[in-house]
């Protein structure tokens, strides 16, 4: 019966996952929905495969909350755990909460810190030292570093993969050094230049490192940062000093001013994004962490505090018209 399915499968290649209106296509879904049913996962990892993070993220949330997990759990490697970050902060903390931590682990090891912090920060102290206990030692530090650091700080959303050289290095020997290793940040923008202990010293963007002539130092070509943020910083403010300078990377030093990560403009828009957002919801009177997946109950209990108060105040306004019902009842006999 399952390789009818596979055979099926390939006589007829998967749609494409979003309709001409930009949602996702029912027939698509159905597909899916179909292969996580059957468990036929080779099926659903050809559906999946090469998917956009965005696009795999909607499907998941339109799946019922069994399939979500079970998505994961078939496709294996083919999974890419960086759609996790397109989904509800609820409905990504059900499905880590399903799926067994060494799963869960696996599946982070291979993505950005900044990624794979913001996936486990809304999980308990007990489920994330459970995950992390499955992470060699070196990448558990590094993590467990940028989760150490307060909510909604540049800490928390810095990418800790960054390049960093000595400043006696030339640039051709800069350029065979990335050419060389393996373990490159996915995205740059520099090449920052530290000294012995750290300390950052300058940058050089990567359009300048290319124009030069490899014979050149890197103190000879680097730019002196006067964007440098702050570790503890609040990411909101972050955000203004990009927008401000319409920056696109700037380094992040602790307090004794060491290099320890890098903030680029994807981490810079989504914060943006969410604190419009919480903006938006503040001034609606909806709690900052509520979400659209969100059950009734916990939606009504969070804003039954305002609708109390709203009740109230039409109450009171009520009673003083009221009060002066007379003096209006004239006014309007005179007009």
């Amino acid at each position: 019966m399952r390789e009818e399915s596979s055979a099926a499968a390939d006589e007829h290649p998967p749609l494409s996952p979003r309709n001409a209106d930009g949602a996702i296509d029912d027939a698509f879904l159905a597909q899916v929905q179909h292969a996580v049913a059957a468990s036929n996962g080779e099926h659903l990892r050809r559906l999946i495969r090469g998917l956009h993070e965005a696009d795999l993220g909607d499907i998941i949330e339109a799946l019922d909350s069994e399939q979500r997990p079970r998505l994961i759990e078939l496709a294996g490697g083919e999974f890419d755990f960086t759609a996790l970050t397109e989904l509800d902060e609820t409905v990504r903390v059900q499905i880590l909460q399903a799926l067994r931590p060494w799963t869960v682990a696996e599946g982070i090891r291979d993505l950005d810190s900044d990624d794979a912090v913001y996936i486990l920060e809304d999980l308990d102290e007990d489920e994330k030292a459970a995950i992390l206990q499955h992470i060699p030692a070196p990448e558990r530090v590094a993590l467990q570093r940028s989760l150490d650091y307060p909510e909604e700080s540049a800490g928390r959303r810095m990418q800790t993969e960054f390049i960093a050289v000595p400043p006696f290095w030339t640039v051709g020997r800069t350029i065979d050094h990335m050419r060389e290793t393996d373990d490159l940040p996915e995205t740059f923008y520099e090449v920052f230049v530290v000294d012995p202990a750290y300390r950052l010293i300058g940058s050089v963007p990567l359009d300048r490192l290319l124009r030069t002539k490899r014979a050149v130092l890197l103190t000879s070509v680097k730019s002196d940062q006067r964007h440098i943020v702050k570790a503890s910083e609040d990411q909101e403010e972050v955000a203004r000093m990009f927008e401000h300078y319409n920056l696109v990377s700037a380094p992040v030093v602790d307090d004794a001013g060491r290099l320890v990560g890098v903030m680029t403009i994807d981490d810079v828009v989504d914060v943006i994004q969410e604190e419009a957002d919480e903006d938006l919801r503040a001034m609606a009177g909806v709690g900052s962490d509520e979400e659209l997946s969100d059950t009734v109950a916990y939606t009504a209990r969070g804003r039954l505090p305002w609708l109390v108060v709203n009740l109230g105040t039409a109450f009171l306004a009520a009673f003083i018209i009221g009060l002066f019902s007379a003096t209006i009842e004239k006014m309007v006999a005179l007009a």
